[in-house]
């Protein structure tokens, strides 16, 4: 089974070097490593040439995430196709882990594997939640809810990935929608669901834009590729249920970004939508409601109401 490992990278020179060597350390090594250099204005392309002849980069104009992959799939050479970006990591085994299902499973395209969050807030990496993901028999109703898995926790199939147009670069979540046309166009799913990826989290850059762009583009993603396919008779409930959970994750994302008025009013949208969804709701929408009403009684915010 001949596979070469992808990895998009712009201005990653920060990261690179240590991603390339959870790569080399791997217990199976890749066939080949394409580190494809999407317009870097640091030390990204050199730092990637160093790691020798396993690894061959490309420098491009600055095209944007998924452009820069689906160009990386199309130079690779392997039959099958390791996702990874450029500031994740892998566990030793991760490669070994997946090719051992995918030889047990000779019809299988795709193969995913569990995480574990690293915060990176921009000075020290610190461990996470463990992320579990679905058993594949169950993989349809996962995927109808949310990405599931990763990109970097991702081998698929090249000829497949070719075929069904890669990733979109009109997409936010290009990932989720990726993984959704897969699975309408037949893809067999299989899993190593132990956490062989480590995924950065970079706090400092979650902002109340990020938040917005991800709702809608769940929103666009989500009405295109999951309501058409669902039964008539629950469409709308389970729509509503659904909207309910993304409204949550734009509020969690709001309130990191610092806009805590979107981040409630999102979240209490969540809530009246499906109240009897997610109870845990209840509570980060009464420490909100909370927070808010300290804010408006400090005394920063009664000084500048005298003062108008």
């Amino acid at each position: 089974m001949s596979l070469s490992v992808i990895i998009p990278a712009y201005n990653a020179a920060r990261y690179l070097a240590d991603t390339l060597n959870s790569v080399m350390r791997q217990t199976v090594l890749p066939d080949e490593i394409l580190v494809i250099d999407d317009g870097s204005t640091d030390e990204t392309a050199a730092i990637a040439e160093s790691f020798g002849p396993l690894v061959r980069v490309y420098r491009r104009t600055n095209s944007k995430l998924s452009a820069t992959r689906n160009f990386g799939v199309q130079q690779a050479t392997g039959e099958w196709i390791a996702l990874l970006d450029a500031d994740d990591l892998w566990e030793p085994h991760k490669l070994e882990r997946q090719l051992a299902v995918l030889a047990a499973n000779p019809t299988a395209d795709v193969c995913y594997t569990g995480r574990i969050e690293m915060l990176d807030d921009g000075k020290t990496l610190t461990p996470g939640k463990v992320i579990s993901v679905a058993d594949p028999r169950d993989i349809r109703k996962a995927l109808f809810r949310n990405t599931n898995f990763l990109p970097s926790a991702v081998i698929v199939r090249r000829s497949l990935y070719l075929s069904t147009g890669g990733c979109d670069p009109k997409v936010v979540i290009e990932d989720w929608d990726l993984w959704l046309r897969l699975l309408h166009a037949g893809a067999k799913f299989v899993c190593c669901p132990e956490p062989l990826v480590h995924y950065r989290i970079h706090t400092a850059s979650l902002t109340a834009k990020t938040g917005m762009i991800a709702f809608q583009s769940k929103e666009e993603i989500y009405n295109r590729l999951v309501y058409p396919y669902l039964p008539r008779s629950t469409r709308w409930f389970t729509r509503n249920k659904i909207r309910s959970e993304h409204e949550y994750c734009a509020a969690y994302v709001l309130r990191a970004g610092g806009d805590l008025s979107q981040a409630f009013h999102m979240m209490l949208r969540s809530v009246l939508r499906a109240p009897f969804y997610y109870p845990y709701r209840y509570k980060v929408l009464a420490h909100m409601l909370y927070t808010r009403f300290l804010h408006r009684n400090s005394p920063a915010e009664s000084r500048q109401s005298l003062a108008g």
